[in-house]
């Protein structure tokens, strides 16, 4: 495959995220995240298809919820947006020093036993509040994190965010080629990180988000059938302080039925369940503006969907 270029447009995109990055870095600390949340306020009241998105979403998850609490949640997870962009810049800051004081895990405990199994573990994680931080917190602690990457179709602003991933020690795989990779990491006992919130258009499977079938990405659950390494859901949560606790959560253990296909379904169902009752607690932390249903199964899918999760939620 030929290698993509930027353009003069990507050039010029790429060098405004270089200037807010610079300026995420170095200026003063409280004027830290001016500029990302201007940049979010310009985009909620300037792009109002978007935010149209958000409140429609809101209502699938939250359909008793008054338009003005929708309307709220979904503000807010605008300037939730903001300040993890502004805290992504600055996370060069962080040392194994002054990590404690911008993150807590609980739950590491529970990560050691999985790795001791050694299978590798997968982490399952959602685009909930700073969800880059707990990779790099745990690649900084010296933990072996291989994280799936989609491609920024822009490449200048693909190498520089992962450029950024990887100065905590954090390795990158992208998703072109992706299973053999993830598969030899995990048999190697490594930690492979996995976002599966958003709406996948290849290698994915239906299940139930929020009551609303959602194409949903099936590599945890096929990597876990393939190499019987545990899958354990992550988030974090913004404290008051402005610091972060991140929470790592009991194993997936779905029913195995012996039927692969079938087993896939049911793994990703419950990996679905699980963030979904972690963002339903805090949903200003998520990213409703994403287009998480635009995918919904035909007939021969949503009958096969029915019959290994049900016709209801």
């Amino acid at each position: 495959m030929s290698a993509k270029k930027a353009g003069a447009a990507g050039s010029i995109a790429w060098l405004l995220l270089a200037g807010m990055v610079a300026y995420a870095r170095h200026a003063p600390r409280f004027m830290r995240h001016w500029g990302f949340t201007l940049l979010l306020l310009l985009l909620w009241h300037g792009w109002r298809s978007r935010v149209k998105v958000a409140m429609e979403h809101l209502a699938i998850a939250f359909p008793n919820a008054s338009e003005d609490v929708l309307k709220k949640t979904a503000y807010d997870s605008y300037m939730n947006l903001a300040l993890f962009c502004a805290e992504f810049c600055q996370m060069a800051h962080l040392t194994k020093e002054n990590l404690d004081a911008a993150i807590r895990i609980n739950g590491l405990d529970r990560l050691d036993a999985a790795r001791a199994r050694g299978k590798g573990v997968v982490l399952a994680w959602a685009h909930y509040d700073h969800f880059e931080m707990l990779n790099y917190a745990l690649a900084l602690k010296g933990y072996p994190v291989y994280t799936l990457i989609r491609e920024v179709d822009n490449p200048l602003i693909d190498r520089m965010l992962n450029a950024m991933r990887k100065a905590s020690g954090q390795k990158i795989i992208l998703r072109e080629g992706a299973s053999s990779q993830m598969i030899q990491r995990l048999r190697e006992g490594k930690i492979v990180t996995i976002a599966t919130d958003q709406n996948a258009m290849f290698n994915s499977v239906f299940a139930r988000f929020f009551g609303k079938w959602a194409a949903t990405i099936k590599s945890p659950a096929v990597v876990h059938l393939r190499t019987g390494a545990p899958i354990l859901p992550v988030y974090t949560v913004r404290e008051k302080d402005g610091s972060h606790t991140a929470y790592i959560l009991p194993e997936i253990t779905a029913a195995k039925t012996g039927d692969i296909k079938k087993d896939v379904a049911l793994i990703t169902q419950e990996i679905a369940k699980v963030q979904e009752e972690f963002i339903s607690r805090r949903p200003e932390f998520w990213l409703w503006l994403h287009r998480r249903w635009k995918i919904q199964p035909d007939e021969k899918e949503r009958a096969f969907a029915e019959g290994v999760l049900g016709r209801s939620a």
